[in-house]
């Protein structure tokens, strides 16, 4: 096991280990720690807990809220955990936690390739043990749902280095109760608010819950995720990838066309005005057809049959709404689905690297966006508030995400103390008027350290000393 120790020293030879894609800044630790093994995971946490140090878990450090940054005290990363492999089931895989989700894609497309892995996080760099941390969904989420449904089992390290072996099916709680022969007795908190289809805000505590889902989405306070067994689906014949730039009344009616359709759709994506004009000023001139906002959606088909169906459909939808075929990028080959994806992922990539820039500039600046959501029916009325709030800041601003989730992320970009401090207010305003609507402060990029403080928008003192009862239940194991 790689291990380097010293203060300073780790910040002057490995500073990359105190950051992430949210540029917070003032990471440090003591120790830095790189295992290979379950047991060497088990081995340090053990060390830590006899010590009183506190542990950070750092994987691909891709997350944009903070929680790869260590604040003291030790840092485990899971960068070694590698391996890659069969699962014990047909149409299963076993991964550790270090590796990709490139990796894991690149790995089915040799071995397996009538499958594929669906959770598709728009950062095909982020560990495995990071997406199963925060639950992380992406534009695929539409039609498969979040990580957690394409896990079958984990290997987890308790805070204490208990090691624990949890599958699906076998451990599930009745009446918020649960007799394990590991963890002994555990009590679930009680959460009255009913829980948010697409939800990464605080632990995961349902009726009848199966134990494994506690773990995952727990971003490291009840353990580390060291592998993992993940299902696999069958890949369709052909997908059908489309972005349609339109104006606002033709974007809501052929969000709703799709919604209501038969259409197997996969994605059902926004890039909403600015996002245009802001990467023509930052990422460099592209041309494009006319309309500022941007509708991207990809739909599954069955066979050639099928296919020929789904684009007559198509053209019928947006020649109904008044849309040209000029007025669209797409096609139905991988050439086309990557030009997208690029496309898509610029927009990501060149906010945070002008974040980065601006807290080179300011060292208190770093990531400030909203990752709310709303029930889909009322995300033209939070977009109206988005917008409105947004705008009142005077901080340039761009708005993206899953339009057919009811999730779009709302990025601010302050270039100093009075920006960032109007952008960190509407973030936490934006927060608990989603939560008025019924929904989230975070639908899949977890809180982290930058917004921990938003779960009081959404639970009570209550419900979240509950939640952190159980989690020193656990730390103790």
């Amino acid at each position: 096991m790689k291990e380097i120790r010293g203060t300073r020293h780790i910040a002057e030879e490995y500073p990359d280990i105190l950051k992430d894609e949210s540029s917070l800044s003032g990471g440090s630790c003591q120790v830095a720690v790189w295992p290979e093994t379950i047991e060497e995971v088990s081995n340090f946490l053990r060390e830590c807990r006899e010590d009183l140090v506190p542990v950070t878990v750092s994987g691909a450090r891709t997350g944009v809220a903070g929680g790869a940054v260590p604040m003291g005290g030790a840092l485990l990363s899971t960068e070694r955990l590698r391996g890659l492999g069969s699962g014990e089931g047909p149409g299963t895989l076993k991964a550790m936690a270090g590796e990709t989700i490139e990796g894991i894609r690149s790995y089915c497309g040799e071995n397996l390739p009538d499958h594929f892995y669906p959770p598709d996080p728009t950062e095909a760099t982020a560990s495995l043990g990071g997406t199963l941390a925060t639950d992380a969904s992406g534009s695929s989420s539409y039609r498969y749902g979040s990580t957690r449904k394409w896990v079958k089992a984990l290997d987890v390290v308790l805070p204490g280095g208990t090691p624990l072996k949890v599958r699906r099916g076998e451990h599930r709680f009745r009446k918020g109760r649960l007799s394990h022969p590991v963890l002994g007795k555990i009590q679930l908190p009680c959460i009255e608010r009913p829980r948010f289809p697409k939800n990464a805000a605080g632990l995961f505590i349902e009726p009848g819950m199966d134990l494994i889902d506690l773990f995952i989405g727990s971003e490291g306070e009840l353990g580390v995720i060291c592998s993992a067994e993940l299902s696999l689906t069958q890949a369709p014949y052909a997908v059908a990838s489309l972005a349609v730039f339109c104006g606002e009344e033709q974007f809501w009616e052929l969000r709703r066309d799709l919604m209501e359709s038969s259409l197997p759709v996969r994605e059902l994506e926004a890039m909403l005005p600015p996002c245009l004009d802001f990467l023509n000023e930052n990422h460099g001139a592209f041309a494009h057809p006319p309309g500022d906002w941007v509708l991207i959606t990809s739909i599954e088909a069955e066979g050639e049959d099928d296919l020929d169906r789904i684009l007559e459909t198509l053209d019928v939808m947006l020649s109904e709404r008044g849309v040209s075929p000029d007025s669209t990028w797409g096609g139905f080959d991988e050439a086309e689905r990557e030009r997208l994806r690029e496309f898509r992922h610029s927009l990501p990539e060149t906010v945070n690297r002008i974040v980065a820039r601006n807290a080179a500039g300011n060292p208190s600046i770093h990531k400030i966006s909203t990752d709310t959501a709303v029930p889909p029916k009322l995300l033209r009325e939070y977009h109206g508030q988005m917008m409105e709030v947004l705008q009142g800041t005077g901080v340039p601003h761009v708005v993206f995400g899953h339009a057919g989730q009811g999730h779009l992320h709302a990025n601010l970009l302050p270039k100093n103390d009075d920006e960032l401090q109007a952008s960190e207010r509407a973030v936490e305003l934006l927060a608990r008027r989603a939560v008025l609507l019924g929904g989230t402060v975070s639908a899949e990029h977890g809180t982290g350290r930058l917004k921990k403080h938003l779960l009081e928008c959404m639970y009570s003192q209550k419900e979240l000393q509950g939640m952190e009862l159980l989690k020193e239940r656990l730390r103790a194991l």
